[in-house]
């Protein structure tokens, strides 16, 4: 009898550490503006929030109060994604800041592709700002739609590549701005890692931008994340600055 109980302890125990490996990690969005091609797990949500101040060289600095993109995994390969801001955005002393929420966002991304030796994971992510919802001074006069590929590599166990490019309209022209990104994420061990991303907008309004970003990510548990970041513009070294913190938690 004894040994028939010592059996089924062992069993159970087993079962218990089976389970708790596969139990799925949080998969987050954030830091950074370059993309990893991994959704969110099926039939769980993914809350990306964060807060951030930003400066540009004319004097115009905007205090993100709650960047927020829930996502919801539809699918083993497919998740649904909706967003928005709220902002207090100030252009100047002499006039009030704006203060209301950004253009609702709703999208979806897809993993098309696994990856496999040198191969990258391969993925989508489109989305599409609505022009109805959002604060009035802050809506695009049409809906305003963007594009991109996503593509991942794991080059070690410590370090992973990832790159985007797509096309963003502003839903104000019909000449759409070329997204280019890159990021190379480092991990010094399970829960600690940085990063190092540059993200570049080529042909919109107000010329070509390269921006640089750099920051650290910390994952509490497998449900949570959270980071630290901060953005520099390589042509406006010391007149144009960001920085930012966040949270990424996996719901089920």
């Amino acid at each position: 009898m004894k040994r028939l109980l010592l059996f089924f302890a062992l069993v159970f125990i087993a079962t218990m550490g089976f389970a708790q490996d596969e139990l799925p990690t949080v998969v987050p969005d954030r830091p950074g503006y370059t993309w990893g091609a991994e959704v969110t797990p099926h039939h769980k949500i993914i809350w990306d929030q964060g807060i951030g101040y930003e400066v540009t060289p004319e004097g115009e600095n905007t205090m993100t109060l709650s960047n927020t993109v829930l996502r919801y995994g539809l699918f083993e390969n497919m998740e649904l994604r909706v967003g928005s801001d709220f902002i207090m955005y100030n252009k100047g002393e002499a006039i009030a800041p704006l203060t209301g929420f950004s253009p609702l966002t709703i999208g979806t991304k897809i993993k098309l592709y696994e990856g496999s030796g040198l191969l990258p994971s391969v993925g989508m992510l489109a989305e599409m700002q609505s022009p109805h919802i959002g604060s009035k001074d802050l809506l695009p006069s049409h809906l305003a739609p963007s594009m991109y590929l996503i593509f991942e590599n794991g080059v070690t166990d410590w370090l992973s590549i990832c790159y985007n490019v797509g096309e963003q309209w502003d839903g104000e022209s019909t000449k759409p701005t070329t997204f280019l990104g890159l990021a190379l994420y480092f991990s010094f061990n399970d829960q600690l890692g940085a990063f190092v991303d540059t993200y570049n907008y080529l042909n919109s309004e107000e010329g070509n931008q390269y921006m640089l970003e750099t920051g650290l990510y910390w994952q509490v548990s497998r449900r949570l994340q959270l980071d630290i970041e901060g953005d520099f513009d390589a042509q406006n070294l010391g007149k144009y600055y960001a920085v930012g913190c966040g949270v990424s938690w996996m719901i089920n």
